[in-house]
C-alpha cells in the first residue's frame, strides 16, 4: 500500500495534490522507485498539502521546471508567476515616461529579439548568466529573423552591444523590483568595436556628384548645402526658409526630423545653434529659393525635451517632395530621411563615384574644414557638439589628396626653423 497521493508510473515516482481546485501531478525526476523513496515521496506530498492549507505553497520553488509553474504563482511580491515576456512588456510601459518614442521603439525591438533567444515564456527566475552569454553569442553569429527585410547571418558588434545594454537595464529593474535576486547580465561585457573611419568626399568626387547631367537641381543644392554646413540629415529635412537669414549669412538650427517622421528639437542644447554659411552654401540656397520659397507654409508640432510639451513652428520647407521633371512640386511636403538616403545612393550611382553611406556629407564638412586649418572648437560649435572632443576623436582625418601638400608644408617649416646637419668632410692630404 503506497502513501496517499503517491503513484508509480513505470520506473518513475509521481505525486498528486489539489491546488487551486486543480488536480496536479508531478513526476519526481531522478527518484528511483525504492521503498525509502516511496516513503520520502509520501512525506514530501504531506508537506506540500500542509503548505497549500496555510497559503505558503510556492509552485515554482517546489517544481521550477514544471509547465504548471507557468500557470501558478511564485514567490514574488505580486503573488503571480512572472514570465520573461510579461515583465518586459510591463517595463516598456513604465519607460514610456523616460524614453522618446524613437528610443522606446528601438528598445521594444531589441527586447523582442532577445526574448525570443532567451525564451519569452520562461520564468524570469530561470534566466541564468550562462543564458545571457549564450544570447550574446547567438546575436553575433546566429541567423536574423526579420519579417520586413532580408535576413542575414549574424549582427554587428555594435548592434549586439546595444541589445546587451537594453537587457542589462531591464534585468536591473527586475532585480531592484524583487523579481530576481541577481542580474544575469552582470559582467556580460561589450564586444570590441572598431570605429569606422570617416570616408569624406574628395573635392573631385564632390564636383562629379553635383554636376552630373542626370542630377536634379534640388539634389545638387541639397548635397552642396549638406557638405558646406555639416547639417545632420534630419536637420536638412526639417530646414525651413524661416530659419535662413541670407542677409546675415546664417542658418538657425532649431528642429530635427526623426526616422519615425516626428519633428523635435535637437537632442542637446548644443544642437540648437547658428550655422555660418559659406559662399557655396549661400549660392545653393539662392538657387533653391527659386524652387521652393513661394510654396505655402505649414504649422508644425515640434516636440520639446520635456515630456508632453510641444511648440508650433511655421515652416516653409526648403527641400520638398513630389518635384516633377521640370522642378514643379505636386504636394510641397517635406523630404524625409528615407527619401534623402534613397536620393543619396541614386546620386552616387549616377555620378559613378565610390559608394559610401550618406552620413559622409557631414564627415566631409569636418574633414575639409580641418584640412584648411579651421579651429576645431569652431567646427564643433557649427556641427552641434558641446565641445571639440568629438571632432578631434572622429573627424581629424587628412584628406588623401592633401598629404603631399602637408608634407611640403612640413619640409618648408623644417628648413626655416631647424638647422640642417652637414657632416664634415675629411681633410685630404696634400
Amino acid at each position: 500500500m503506497y502513501p496517499e497521493g503517491v503513484e508509480i508510473r513505470g520506473n518513475s515516482l509521481r505525486i498528486w495534490f489539489i491546488y487551486k481546485e486543480t488536480r496536479c501531478r508531478e513526476t519526481l525526476k531522478g527518484w528511483l522507485v525504492t521503498s525509502s523513496n516511496i516513503k520520502k515521496a509520501g512525506r514530501l506530498r504531506a508537506v506540500i498539502v500542509s503548505e497549500i492549507s496555510t497559503g505558503e505553497f510556492d509552485y515554482y520553488l517546489r517544481f521550477p521546471n514544471s509547465k504548471r509553474a507557468l500557470r501558478f504563482g511564485n514567490t514574488n511580491n505580486s503573488g503571480s508567476f512572472t514570465l520573461l515576456n510579461d515583465l518586459m512588456q510591463r517595463w516598456l510601459i513604465i519607460k514610456e515616461t523616460d524614453y522618446t518614442p524613437e528610443t522606446l521603439k528601438k528598445s521594444r525591438n531589441a527586447l523582442h529579439i532577445c526574448a525570443n533567444l532567451l525564451g519569452k515564456d520562461r520564468a524570469i527566475l530561470n534566466i541564468t548568466h550562462e543564458d545571457a552569454l549564450t544570447m550574446r553569442r547567438d546575436l553575433l553569429h546566429g541567423m536574423t529573423a526579420y519579417t520586413n527585410r532580408t535576413n542575414k547571418q549574424g549582427r554587428s558588434a555594435n548592434t549586439v552591444n546595444t541589445y546587451v545594454t537594453v537587457c542589462n537595464e531591464f534585468f536591473s529593474f527586475a532585480m531592484r523590483s524583487g523579481f530576481i535576486k541577481t542580474n544575469p547580465f552582470d559582467n556580460v561585457g561589450h564586444l570590441t568595436v572598431d570605429r569606422d573611419s570617416p570616408e569624406p568626399l574628395e573635392r573631385e568626387e564632390f564636383e562629379r556628384l553635383i554636376s552630373h547631367q542626370s542630377i536634379s537641381d534640388q539634389a545638387a543644392n541639397l548635397w552642396t548645402i549638406a557638405v558646406y554646413t555639416g547639417l545632420r540629415h534630419g536637420e536638412l529635412c526639417s530646414l525651413a526658409w524661416e530659419d535662413i537669414d541670407l542677409k546675415n549669412k546664417t542658418i538657425t538650427v532649431k528642429r530635427n526630423l526623426t526616422n519615425q517622421n516626428r519633428f523635435k528639437v535637437p537632442k542637446t542644447r548644443a544642437g540648437e545653434r547658428t550655422v555660418n554659411l559659406l559662399s557655396p552654401a549661400i549660392a545653393a540656397l539662392q538657387r533653391q529659393k527659386a524652387i521652393s520659397f513661394l510654396y505655402p507654409s505649414n504649422d508644425i508640432d515640434i516636440a520639446l525635451r520635456q515630456k508632453g510639451k510641444k511648440r508650433i513652428d511655421k515652416c516653409t520647407w526648403v527641400f520638398i517632395t513630389g518635384l516633377s521633371k521640370h522642378g514643379k512640386s505636386v504636394n510641397c511636403g517635406y523630404i524625409g530621411n528615407v527619401a534623402i538616403n534613397r536620393l543619396w545612393h541614386d546620386s552616387i550611382k549616377r555620378s559613378g563615384i565610390r559608394s559610401r553611406n550618406p552620413y559622409q556629407t557631414r564627415h566631409t564638412y569636418a574633414c575639409w574644414m580641418l584640412s584648411q586649418g579651421v579651429n576645431p572648437a569652431f567646427i564643433a560649435s557649427q556641427m552641434g557638439h558641446k565641445d571639440m572632443t568629438m571632432v578631434l576623436k572622429v573627424y581629424a582625418t587628412w584628406m588623401p589628396s592633401g598629404n603631399e601638400s602637408e608634407i611640403a608644408k612640413m619640409e618648408q617649416a623644417l628648413k626655416q626653423s631647424c638647422p640642417i646637419y652637414v657632416p664634415s668632410m675629411p681633410h685630404l692630404k696634400k
